[in-house]
């Protein structure tokens, strides 16, 4: 019993500088490695696409309007993993996009590795300055920004 004791001891004692030492990420967990080059860049077609399509139904749906987004230009990535390796990778963007009544707005969007459907493909998630109508991302698409 008493070596049990010190063993358990040494272990308390050990554990956390141990852990201190050892840089943490989430590709490390499990059996599945997260390749973050799969991961598309902030250029990448089909992200557009992805939010064209949920902007215009978003719009059809929940706000009775016919606007769409017609055009994407000017993509910059604002973030990588901005809070670390331990978190799931995510890339942070920014374009400027047309809408179809003719004015331009500013479009945040994340893509997360494994973070749509079924956890097993890439999720997107988008604001359109001046169309957050139900404030998900107040104030000012700012909560779609790292």
């Amino acid at each position: 019993m008493k070596r049990y004791a010190l063993f358990l001891m040494a272990a308390t004692v050990a554990g956390p500088a141990i852990a201190a030492d050892a840089p943490y990420s989430i590709e490390s967990r499990g059996p599945m490695a997260v390749d973050t080059r799969l991961l598309p860049s902030c250029d990448s077609p089909g992200l557009f696409r992805r939010i064209a399509s949920g902007f215009a139904h978003k719009e059809r749906e929940y706000w009775d309007s016919n606007l769409t987004l017609t055009s994407f230009e000017q993509p910059v990535e604002i973030g990588y993993r901005p809070w670390g390796m331990e978190f799931i990778p995510r890339r942070f963007c920014q374009t400027r996009a047309m809408v179809s009544d003719g004015t331009v707005h500013d479009v945040y969007y994340s893509i997360g590795h494994n973070t749509g459907t079924l956890g097993i493909v890439n999720g997107v998630e988008w604001c359109v300055t001046g169309y957050d109508r139900n404030l998900a991302y107040a104030p000012g698409c700012r909560m779609a920004a790292p």
